[in-house]
């Protein structure tokens, strides 16, 4: 115990001097006057009704996500009880360390009677190797076809394809048949809660429409400000800022995503005006996210009882 508080408290000493040292170089290396007034100049309602369309097409994917692992333990799962618990914790989970806030649907889930707490691990678990999976593959894709990026981050590619690599080995780990030696052990409980293959198939399909949605939204919003990048380079982007994110063990990756934004902006021939620009109007998308899943919290108590998984 004493370890592990020590090592949390480590963690957290390294997250700080890292965020710091990413504040200082953005507020001492930039002049941020015209990039605001660049934001400003934006069309900023219709980039709000933009993305709070894309972020609610995006809640219902990845509530479709959820919903095709869970009811295969639990066909009275439906998508309304699961929709309400997606909006909520996927929006608010951005203000968490390495969204791990997300992990509070394991609870719930099973506080609704919908999965055992090492099943539904199991299933968040494999949602998570999906998204690595699908994040490091859009890495390898935005590199392969982005204009030239490899030239200016040749290291990135090797970078990606380990780490894409690696969450295909863990998935596989997880996706293996529950020893027969050992029926009972906490690893089979935890494997049962994964799905079948088909499930799998199902689940990596609507984990890429829903990172899709992401970089649609992240391409909207960066050509409101100028930035005009293809769908490949904003895959990529949304793979390397989205990993830089959630190393920080900061809150949004403040700091850290930003420096590797902009820079990667820059190494694409993007003007320091633009770039920094870019990194602000995504702040705006993170905030228009939470801000839906704080206004689905605040409906939250008026939902029908049925529509959030309870009897009446």
């Amino acid at each position: 115990m004493f370890r592990r508080k020590n090592a949390r408290l480590v963690a957290m000493a390294l997250a700080l001097v890292v965020v710091a040292a990413c504040l200082f170089y953005l507020f001492t290396r930039f002049d941020w006057r015209e990039p605001l007034r660049v934001v400003r100049d934006a069309n900023l309602a219709a980039l709000i009704a933009a993305l709070v369309c894309l972020q609610f097409a995006y809640i219902c994917v990845r509530t479709l996500r959820w919903q095709v692992i869970v009811r295969e333990r639990n066909p009275e799962a439906t998508f309304g009880a699961l929709y309400w618990i997606t909006a909520i914790v996927v929006s608010l989970s951005m203000l968490t360390p390495g969204q791990v806030g997300e992990t509070v649907k394991v609870e719930l889930l099973k506080r609704r009677g919908f999965g055992n707490r090492l099943p539904a691990l199991g299933s968040f678990a494999i949602e998570r190797i999906l998204d690595l999976l699908t994040l490091a593959g859009f890495g390898l894709v935005g590199l392969t076809l982005g204009g030239g990026l490899s030239d200016h981050f040749p290291q990135l590619r090797v970078v990606a394809a380990l780490l894409f690599v690696g969450a295909l080995a863990v998935f596989f780990w997880l996706s293996r048949s529950p020893a027969g030696a050992a029926p009972l052990g906490w690893v089979a409980h935890l494997r049962s809660g994964t799905g079948t293959a088909a499930v799998k198939g199902k689940m990596l399909a609507l984990t890429i429409a829903s990172w899709g949605l992401v970089g649609v939204a992240w391409q909207v919003a960066l050509g409101m400000v100028g930035v005009h990048v293809s769908l490949p380079a904003v895959c990529w982007l949304l793979s390397i800022v989205t990993f830089g994110s959630l190393i920080s063990l900061m809150p949004g990756g403040i700091g850290l995503a930003d420096v590797v934004l902009i820079q990667a902006l820059l190494g694409m021939g993007v003007s320091s005006t633009a770039a920094q620009a870019g990194a602000l109007i995504l702040r705006l998308h993170m905030l228009v996210g939470i801000l839906l899943g704080c206004a689905h919290l605040l409906a939250w108590p008026f939902v029908p009882r049925s529509l959030r998984g309870q009897q009446s």
